[in-house]
């Protein structure tokens, strides 16, 4: 009986591990790396959370001009969020879509002039609690693939939603 009760504690603490390594794959992927790039997004971050704002998922992936990331990412309708998305500084634009859990687009954000064009801190509050579909692109002429940080941050409930 004390074994089948020390399996079945077993068993129960392996799936937790699992389940655990599942959400962290969720929260935190970074598959590549540059240093400007992820620089630009590590002080984003790091100001962003001494103003009340807790990164809830980070993500690095190495994508060419063509390519186009999309996540989808619980958010809860009245929080305001920041998007981040940085890359290297030399790229010709970066851009970020969402759209709703019915693939409704509800917002667009690019930079293709702006001096700052390798990086977006798009704030958005979305209208209600869903599973949205954040879509990243970085275009860049310059080099085959460019190295992407991307991040959700969860700030306070907006003021304005009062």
């Amino acid at each position: 009986m004390a074994k089948q009760l020390l399996l079945f504690v077993f068993f129960i603490i392996l799936s937790g591990k699992e389940y655990a390594q599942d959400n962290e794959h969720l929260t935190k992927d970074l598959k590549c790396f540059e240093r400007s790039g992820y620089t630009a997004l590590d002080l984003l971050m790091s100001s962003r959370e001494a103003g009340n704002y807790e990164v809830m998922a980070e993500w690095s992936e190495k994508v060419s001009s063509s390519e186009i990331v999309t996540k989808k990412y619980p958010l809860e309708g009245a929080f305001q969020y920041v998007i981040v998305l940085t890359t290297e500084s030399d790229v010709d634009g970066t851009a970020i879509e969402i759209r709703n859990g019915r693939g409704e687009k509800l917002e667009y954000e690019y930079k293709v002039t702006d001096l700052d064009r390798n990086q977006i801190n798009f704030f958005y509050t979305p209208p209600n609690d869903d599973i949205y579909q954040i879509s990243f692109r970085a275009v860049n002429s310059h080099r085959p693939s460019t190295c992407m940080y991307m991040a959700i941050l969860k700030g306070d409930p907006d003021p304005d939603e009062d």
